[in-house]
């Protein structure tokens, strides 16, 4: 299967690039005033006397000219369908107490993406072209500070340089019927905690029993088929190739080590309920049931015996419990997230999970995106050497300031009891800086 998705996947970019390169042609772009105008610099004696020597009158219009005609073909490319994105974040973390060790680390996680609505770029109604390259960089708190189970940060991995995602989606049979095929982030389309994206913690975003899932820091080669024959129903199975042995497209590291086996391919299922549709002020929310089998081979976490293939079930929650009857679309509100998962007992390193989560955005009108938090994650460890207490508890609290909407920060407290089932509680504050380009 990884062989023809990567023959399909390269055949699709050659033939997006030729035509990237058509669209970028002199015939192909508008004129100038088919766009308003770029907003002029500031009065002269608004700049400081050096930096009005240090750039004459003829340096300046070519400036405005080169920021102009940048404006312009970025316009033109988004009137083709073709949007670029960048995001950067910088966290830092420090462990009080417990764990594997007292101290700090440091992580950095840039992304860069691209996105093709090829109805807009080759009139190809319903399909979309998405690739997205990520660099991470420094260090893993959870394998040298706190040595949990659950990684108490969404952002842990060993450095890696890699085309993060890499996918095209068709829809079909107006929309009911939705095709994905290509390395994707798994937790984009099954197990979403939808009200848990904002929570540091792994667990609040896709539960830790499904240990084998292709999700950060490294997404698998798949095949997606979606079905929503209207707004409250949906049904999704998929199969991806989530083993270790899988290296497609990844450039430097290796983030395919995180998989637990060698071999065997991942089965999804999942359906549910989606109610955003609904009349009430209350309304939004979704019930998800899911299912999945892995045919690897995998070794027992007591005696490290073979066990051939793996499964387990999980069910999310999620729900909008109050937003302001004023603003029916904003995004401000009080909401809940709930979970539960299971596994085998013995190959899972945590093999039962219940989670609940509040996130509160916008307590005020005038900090409109501001958010905050508070969930707790348990986990049932499976026997294992060394293992002294048979459960994991994750406590976590942030709050998030939204200054502008390309760049917030975000202080987040966690109080971990027994990591990995081993280790003595602790207690990590990590403070995280995202700004989006």
């Amino acid at each position: 299967m990884t062989y023809s998705i990567q023959a399909i996947l390269l055949l699709s970019t050659a033939i997006l690039l030729s035509r990237l390169a058509d669209a970028q042609s002199v015939d192909q772009l508008p004129h100038a005033q088919d766009f308003p105008q770029v907003a002029q610099p500031g009065a002269e004696n608004s700049l400081p006397a050096y930096r009005c020597l240090s750039l004459p009158e003829p340096h300046r219009e070519q400036k405005r000219d080169a920021a102009k005609g940048h404006g312009n073909f970025l316009n033109t490319l988004k009137q083709k369908g073709v949007v670029f994105g960048a995001d950067e974040f910088l966290e830092g973390y420090y462990n009080f107490m417990g764990g594997l060790r007292r101290g700090s680390a440091v992580v950095s996680t840039f992304d860069a993406n691209i996105s093709i609505d090829m109805k807009k770029f080759m009139h190809v109604p319903g399909g979309i072209f998405y690739a997205d390259f990520e660099a991470h960089s420094f260090q893993n708190p959870t394998s040298s500070l706190v040595g949990d189970l659950q990684v108490f940060d969404k952002n842990t991995a060993d450095p890696f340089l890699q085309m993060f995602e890499f996918w095209y989606q068709q829809k079909f049979l107006h929309n009911m019927l939705r095709l994905k095929i290509g390395k994707v982030d798994a937790n984009a389309e099954f197990s979403l905690i939808d009200n848990g994206l904002d929570f540091e913690t792994s667990s609040a975003h896709v539960t830790p029993t499904l240990f084998v899932f292709p999700t950060f820091p490294d997404p698998m080669p798949s095949v997606n088929l979606f079905f929503t024959p209207c707004k409250l129903f949906y049904a999704s199975v998929a199969a991806y190739d989530a083993n270790q042995m899988d290296h497609f497209l990844d450039f430097s590291g290796k983030p395919g080590a995180v998989q637990a086996t060698l071999n065997g391919t991942l089965w999804l299922g999942e359906t549910g309920l989606t109610w955003n549709h609904l009349s009430g002020k209350a309304s939004d929310g979704n019930l998800r049931l899911g299912t999945w089998r892995h045919t690897g081979q995998f070794n027992r976490t007591d005696d490290n015996s073979p066990v051939q293939g793996a499964g387990g079930i999980y069910v999310v929650i999620n729900q909008t419990l109050w937003k302001p009857i004023a603003d029916k679309n904003s995004t401000r509100g009080f909401r809940m997230f709930l979970e539960y998962a299971n596994s085998n007992k013995g190959v899972a390193p945590i093999y039962e999970h219940f989670g609940c989560g509040l996130l509160w955005t916008g307590m005020t009108e005038n900090r409109p995106h501001d958010e905050i938090g508070i969930c707790t994650q348990y986990g049932r460890v499976s026997s294992r050497p060394g293992l002294v207490w048979n459960y994991e508890q994750t406590i976590e609290g942030f709050y998030r300031f939204a200054f502008a909407s390309w760049v917030n920060v975000q202080p987040d407290f966690q109080y971990i009891v027994h990591p990995g089932g081993k280790y003595e509680n602790a207690l990590t504050v990590t403070l995280q800086l995202n700004v989006k380009f």
